[in-house]
């Protein structure tokens, strides 16, 4: 794609988001990860991107605002399930200070995963589950 064309693409907002209304979670929020970005969490922390299920649940086909996706629960039973054993991060939200909306993918009364589009640095999370990155 050309300059051109990403400019009009962003001027006519063809970029997938999944953002819902702003949302004010808990003190603490937690990230699941695939375990092969462990170290480059641990040294960057959360960085914004456009992760494999996120594309695959938006469609291969569509360019997707970089995000970072995680759940206002302490209750593992609660937590996104993506088959896999990920690492699990707690967040800080006061140290992260970031802005936290709903995620539409989760449209529902009593709805916990919630969507930022900030950087979150290495000091305001904790990695309190070393997956395995294998399948359940």
């Amino acid at each position: 794609m050309n300059l051109r064309e990403s400019i009009r693409r962003i001027l006519r907002e063809e970029f997938y988001s999944p953002q819902g209304q702003e949302y004010t979670p808990d003190k603490f929020v937690v990230h699941k990860s695939n375990p092969v970005w462990r170290k480059n969490i641990k040294d960057n922390g959360l960085q914004v991107s456009v992760g494999d299920c996120y594309q695959i649940h938006v469609g291969g086909d569509v360019e997707c605002k970089k995000a970072i996706f995680a759940t206002d629960s302490l209750n593992d039973r609660e937590h996104f399930y993506s088959t896999y054993d990920d690492d699990t991060w707690l967040i800080n939200t006061e140290c992260a200070n970031v802005t936290w909306y709903s995620d539409l993918h989760f449209d529902g009364v009593g709805n916990k995963h919630i969507v930022t589009f900030e950087n979150i640095p290495p000091d305001c999370i904790k990695l309190i589950h070393k997956g395995t990155g294998k399948s359940f």
